[in-house]
């Protein structure tokens, strides 16, 4: 029996019951790991008393803010010729995942991505955005879940709003024991017009299917749409050939990816693609099902 080691940092609505149900539905011994169930000892990587090296392969279902154990695992995978998903952990390794890193990859490959500016602290945002052409997006280069950290900036006023926002979440941070994202990194890029994003899934660089959502609600934080979401019996091709094309060149097996099609030239950009995305609403618009397919992939490349 194939034995895979799935390793998480926190759980996912339903995600591990989901996983486990169809692991054992195709024959296959999933063990459900979080990162900081794990130890180092001479040398070698251990969950309990198995040591990492008798797994089959690793599936990262998330990493997260998990980069110390995300690098030793990727040093223990690469000594061992262990087989993983995804790919960008062993070539690139867990910076990947920062919005900035990803904004160049996309660039050098002259995939669609919005023209971007990465800049460091508060103080230069401000400075740079006096000579702004609005509107524009600021986003938060590591991350935000649910376009938590994604903010459509009308004028320069609402600077004095965006950190009132991220000021307020540091202190609610504080309050409940977490961590605080800093009041630094910010990629800042052009506002794409369009009449809605298109979600599509990845698995292993090819898409399994799609759902489109309504344009956002014009407020700060861009994270609401305007209407529901509506399931696509297909996926436009020209949507499908930039979100394959892009996984492709983050090493991305599994992806959730955000797109949009510009409204003034039809030209398709890539807005997010997500290394470890929920397939909650995914399922409910496309009636597919991710779970059974992630571990068919993992099975398929893990058996090689």
């Amino acid at each position: 029996m194939m034995k895979i080691a799935y390793l998480h940092r926190i759980t996912f609505d339903e995600s591990e019951e989901r996983f486990l149900k169809e692991a054992e539905l195709l024959g296959v011994e999933l063990v459900l790991i979080k990162y900081r169930q794990l130890k180092m000892v001479n040398g070698k990587i251990m969950f309990g008393e198995v040591d990492m090296c008798d797994f089959d392969g690793w599936y990262f279902r998330s990493v997260g803010s998990e980069l110390e154990w995300s690098k030793l695992l990727q040093l223990y995978a690469k000594k061992h010729s262990i087989p993983v998903v995804d790919e960008y952990l062993i070539s690139e390794g867990p910076l990947r995942r920062f919005k900035s890193v990803m904004s160049w990859q996309l660039k050098e490959a002259g995939v669609r991505y919005p023209k971007s500016e990465y800049i460091e602290t508060w103080k230069d945002l401000e400075i740079f955005l006096r000579e702004a052409k609005f509107p524009l997006i600021v986003k938060l280069s590591q991350g935000g879940r649910h376009g938590m950290g994604t903010f459509w900036i009308r004028e320069y006023s609402d600077l004095g709003k965006l950190k009132i926002v991220l000021e307020e979440r540091k202190k609610k941070a504080k309050v409940n024991g977490e961590k605080a994202l800093p009041l630094r990194g910010f990629l800042v890029q052009e506002y794409i017009e369009n009449d809605g994003d298109y979600r599509v899934m990845t698995v292993g660089y090819k898409c399994i299917g799609g759902f489109k959502r309504q344009v956002k609600e014009e407020k700060l934080i861009l994270n609401k749409s305007q209407g529901n979401s509506v399931g696509l019996k297909e996926v436009p091709k020209e949507v499908t050939a930039v979100a394959e094309a892009a996984a492709k060149v983050l090493e991305v097996e599994v992806a959730g990816t955000d797109l949009v099609i510009d409204k003034k030239t039809g030209e398709v950009y890539i807005i997010e693609v997500n290394e470890a995305p929920q397939f909650k609403v995914f399922e409910k618009r496309t009636k597919i099902n991710a779970p059974k397919i992630i571990l068919e992939y993992c099975i398929s490349k893990f058996g090689k």
